[in-house]
């Protein structure tokens, strides 16, 4: 929207949330407001669970994470609970880092999922001991397969044994994904 095409690094974004703040703030209220929108539309067309991503939030300051991600995410997430109070909103403020903590405390989500990046034991130290974590297997573990995807599994199951855990992938699955990596997955965690 800002940038023109895809980024990594989203400079013309962070330079207009720097230069241009109330301009990047009305931005801001209107994705907030499209969000409510959207997500409510997901609930009523009968998602149990929805899912508020924030792909590169982690590549933004604090200052700016807690203005442009905790602050629309909790408004976000009131919004939801007024309107939806059973139906759990996950929040996932992808590369949030140091930043984790501050997010599952303030914003008011049911979860949190954490990217392949994370330390799992980390993480959980870093929310509520109810809230359940989600994650955060290496999508190319699952592609590889084999010993490395068992070792992987049965590493992230025992970092987050004893708490509340949505089993995921760290980022998206990708299209090469061999089907039989994801059966011996399924049957892993089952057998778990």
């Amino acid at each position: 929207m800002i940038e023109g095409s895809g980024s990594k690094e989203f400079a013309h974004t962070r330079a207009m949330a720097h230069g241009q703040p109330e301009l990047f703030a009305e931005l801001m209220e209107k994705i907030t407001t499209a969000t409510i929108t959207y997500l409510s539309a997901q609930v009523l067309a009968g998602a149990e669970a929805v899912m508020l991503f924030g792909s590169w939030d982690g590549i933004l300051s604090p200052r700016l994470f807690r203005s442009h991600v905790i602050a629309p995410a909790a408004r976000i997430a009131a919004a939801l609970k007024s309107r939806f109070p059973n139906t759990p909103l996950i929040g996932f403020p992808r590369l949030s880092g140091m930043m984790l903590g501050e997010y599952a405390h303030t914003t008011g989500v049911s979860a949190v999922a954490i990217d392949t990046s994370a330390e799992p034991s980390i993480a959980a130290g870093m929310i509520p001991k109810h809230m359940a974590l989600q994650g955060n297997l290496d999508p190319l573990a699952l592609v590889a397969g084999g010993t490395a995807l068992e070792e992987e599994t049965a590493s992230l199951l025992a970092a987050l044994r004893g708490r509340p855990h949505i089993f995921n992938l760290g980022h998206g699955i990708l299209p090469h994904t061999p089907p039989e990596h994801v059966a011996a997955l399924i049957d892993q965690i089952r057998a778990a």
